[in-house]
C-alpha cells in the first residue's frame, strides 16, 4: 500500500519524543534525591502502571487535567509505601521531564525530511505548557506547521471533532491527510473513525487487528508514494 496524502499527522509522545526513556531518566534521578531504594524495574513498573491508568481515564474524560497531575505522584508514592512530599516530587517531574530531548530512533532525520515535501501537523492530547518545551527542546519546532493540542481543541483524540478540527487547519478533506500514532485507539482507531488513514507505530510489535503498522519510523517513507 503506497498513501498519497497531502499532509501528515503525527503523535506526538511514543511517536517522535521518547516518552519512556525521557520519564526513566528523571525518574532516577528523583530516586537519588529523595533517598528512595528501589530495583530501578520495579520502580520504573509501578510508575508506569499508575500514569498509563491515569492517561486512559484521562482520554477518556473520566478525569481533568488536574486531577491527572494532583493524584499521579500522591498514588505513586501511596504504592511504593514512602514518605515525603509527593507534591515536590511531582513539581521536580514536570520542570525536568519536558526538557529531556531523547527522541524516538530515526525521528529527528524522518522529520526534518519529510517536511521537505509534506505540511507537518502534531496531533497531541498533551497539555499545552509541557509539549511545546518538549518540541522546541526536540529543535524540531520549525518543521511543524502548527501543533494542535487538546486544550486548543477542546476535546481529546479520539473524538472526531478532534480531527475534524485538526482537517479544517490544515485545508484538506480527510482521505487526503495521514495520521501515524502509536496509540491503538486515540491516534489510529481515532483517526480512522473520521475517515483519515492511519498507520500504527508499533515498535515493541504488540498484537493488533490494524490494517498498517510499522516497527520503525524508517518504514514510513516506503509507504508515501509522493515523497
Amino acid at each position: 500500500m503506497n498513501f498519497q496524502p497531502k499532509a501528515l499527522f503525527f503523535d506526538w509522545d511514543h511517536t517522535l519524543w521518547d516518552h519512556d526513556l525521557n520519564a526513566r531518566e528523571v525518574l532516577l534521578d528523583l530516586a537519588f534525591e529523595f533517598n528512595f531504594s528501589f530495583d530501578p524495574e520495579t520502580y520504573w513498573k509501578t510508575f508506569e502502571k499508575i500514569n498509563n491508568s491515569l492517561w486512559d481515564q484521562y482520554a477518556a474524560g473520566e478525569i481533568s487535567q488536574a486531577e491527572l497531575r494532583e493524584t499521579r505522584f500522591v498514588r505513586f508514592f501511596q504504592e511504593l509505601g514512602v514518605s515525603g512530599s509527593a507534591e515536590e516530587f511531582g513539581d521536580k517531574y514536570l520542570e525536568r521531564a519536558p526538557r529531556k530531548t531523547n527522541l524516538m530512533p530515526g525521528a529527528f532525520e524522518l522529520i526534518k525530511d519529510l517536511a521537505e515535501h509534506f505540511p507537518l501537523y502534531i496531533l497531541t492530547n498533551g497539555f499545552d505548557d509541557i509539549q511545546y518545551v518538549k518540541i522546541d527542546g526536540a529543535g524540531m519546532r520549525s518543521f511543524f506547521k502548527e501543533i494542535i493540542t487538546s486544550e486548543l481543541v477542546g476535546t481529546k483524540k479520539p473524538s472526531p471533532l478532534f480531527f475534524q478540527y485538526a482537517l479544517s487547519r490544515a485545508g484538506i478533506q480527510a482521505e487526503d491527510a495521514l495520521m501515524i500514532g502509536d496509540h491503538v485507539e486515540a491516534d489510529v482507531r481515532g483517526a480512522l473513525q473520521a475517515g483519515i488513514p492511519a498507520i500504527h507505530y508499533n515498535p515493541n510489535s504488540v498484537k493488533t487487528d490494524l490494517p498498517y503498522e510499522i516497527q520503525h519510523l524508517d518504514e514510513l517513507r516506503g509507504l508515501l508514494k509522493n515523497r
